[in-house]
């Protein structure tokens, strides 16, 4: 008995080259959103995040245009678009993440976590202050005790 293939949710961030000025970013951005969605994927949120420059260079560039898809789709489609990423010569880097694994492994965490109840206060002390522990001991000597005369 065989499952149909899952729609995971995916986070997608990329960069466009910064020689694309931004109705050019707008038509790669659009090139792959249509990609995604021929492939079968829903988008649940695409976001600019606009020009800004990086940490380091990479491609000998110091700047980027970034965007952000957030997204469900079969593994197939991410893959093709992972694909057409690494031969399209418009994107500088991109990272996508499947985060559907990350919401059911904190939704697990939070459901096998019990409850920490506060301690209960107490007016006893078993042990010793810590100042009665200090004049117990006998005093150091000091930098200026320890010379020959």
């Amino acid at each position: 008995m065989t499952t149909p293939n899952p729609q995971r949710q995916y986070d997608m961030v990329f960069l466009v080259v910064p020689e694309k000025d931004e109705a050019g970013a707008l038509a790669v951005v659009e090139e792959f959103r249509r990609l995604l969605v021929d492939n079968g994927a829903t988008i649940e949120k695409d976001e600019s995040m606009g020009r800004r420059r990086l940490a380091y260079a990479v491609k000998k560039r110091t700047e980027a245009t970034y965007h952000n898809f957030l997204f469900r789709a079969p593994t197939a489609c991410v893959a093709e678009v992972q694909r057409k990423m690494r031969l399209s010569e418009d994107i500088l880097r991109f990272l996508s993440v499947r985060i559907d694994e990350e919401v059911k492994h904190g939704l697990k965490v939070a459901r096998n976590t019990k409850p920490r109840r506060p301690r209960p206060e107490t007016s006893e002390a078993p042990h010793a202050s810590p100042s009665a522990a200090s004049s117990t001991m006998p005093p150091a000597e000091t930098a200026g005790d320890a010379r020959p005369e």
